[in-house]
């Protein structure tokens, strides 16, 4: 007589690997969240850096007006810099995170939706009011970004806080 197998028993191990499967595939896609969270946490350095280097460039415009000529040079140079100086410190960031996810231009201004229109608008809203209680043109200007520089630093406060409740949430 061929010897015979317990189809029970092979049930079972097909559906404990089943499991052991479905279970494997969870944690993976969970580290994967993790992963891209992660990513999009940003060092604490970044917002009061990302801060001056608004604010720099307007306050040397501000000085270039009343000086003239070879300070607008200046402050050219200056917003270049400055320009530079952010697009290194995104480039830092996402490389600091370990996991590099680059989006088009679309998907980061979709994903700034709020904050980018929010900072936008108190900074107009602050300038335009420095200007209508008297202030000169470069005061009013300063103010905006002033008021500009310090909401993108509140706003990477706030999507860093938005990013560690998940991870704790998911953890």
């Amino acid at each position: 007589m061929p010897p015979q197998e317990n189809e029970s028993v092979l049930l079972k191990a097909d559906t404990g690997s089943a499991e052991y499967a479905a279970g494997a595939l969870r944690d993976v896609e969970k580290a994967q969240e993790q992963a891209r969270l992660r990513a999009g946490l940003v060092p604490a350095w970044y917002g009061p850096t990302a801060a001056v280097a608004v604010i720099v460039p307007s306050a040397v415009q501000a000085w270039s007006d009343d000086e003239g000529g070879q300070a607008t040079l200046v402050a050219l140079v200056v917003s270049l810099l400055a320009l530079a100086v952010i697009l290194l410190l995104a480039r830092a960031a996402r490389r600091g995170a370990g996991v590099l996810i680059d989006r088009s231009w679309p998907a980061r201004l979709w994903r700034s939706r709020v904050a980018l229109p929010a900072v936008l608008l108190a900074g107009a809203l602050a300038g335009g009011l420095c200007w209508a209680s008297g202030a000169s043109q470069g005061a009013a200007q300063l103010t905006a970004f002033v008021v500009g520089g310090l909401g993108v630093w509140v706003a990477f406060l706030a999507r860093n806080a938005v990013i560690r409740r998940s991870l704790a949430e998911s953890a």
